[in-house]
């Protein structure tokens, strides 16, 4: 047996970041935001809407674009309670006076796949839009989101 293993509650310390890294993980997922994919929250939305800024959209892409997200708010709803509902137990079975490893481990796993989930969804509304730009306008979305990923990797943020 290691030196951590004998150690008199280091199993809880286990725990704890666990459940510690699983909420941080579910709430760093919910692309939607608190208003659905239309609504202002989300910071898959904020990076969208401002690459798509950057773009010289005709009025037609702009109305496909908009029935995309619409189309997608009630999914990313629900997905997004999943994930702050999952997180939540994750959270609770952790908090707990004797948390049970197999369930902590379980809810964990439950929560790393709302994470899968998420970032699913999010390519695939990136590719519904996608079909609507041109192939210029896909390069210029592409480099805006790549050049923000790497602008939050620099500074810390979870890109």
């Amino acid at each position: 047996m290691n030196r951590i293993a004998k150690r008199k509650g280091s199993g809880l310390l286990v725990v704890a970041l666990v459940a510690g890294l699983g909420a941080a993980l579910a709430a760093s997922a919910q692309p939607f935001g608190p208003g659905g994919p239309g609504g202002k929250g989300g910071s898959f939305l904020r990076a969208l809407r401002g690459g798509l800024a950057t773009l010289d959209l005709t009025d037609d892409q702009k109305a496909k674009i908009r029935t995309i997200l619409e189309s997608k708010r009630d999914a990313g709803q629900a997905l997004a309670l999943t994930v702050r509902t999952d997180a939540k137990a994750l959270h609770d079975l952790a908090a707990a006076p004797n948390p049970d490893p197999a369930a902590v481990g379980a809810a964990y796993l439950k929560v790393k796949a709302d994470r899968d989930a998420v970032r699913n969804a999010m390519e695939g509304v990136l590719g519904e839009i996608k079909t609507v730009l041109t192939p210029d306008q896909q390069t210029k979305l592409d480099g805006y989101l790549a050049a923000l990923k790497q602008m939050r990797r620099g500074h810390g943020g979870r890109g």
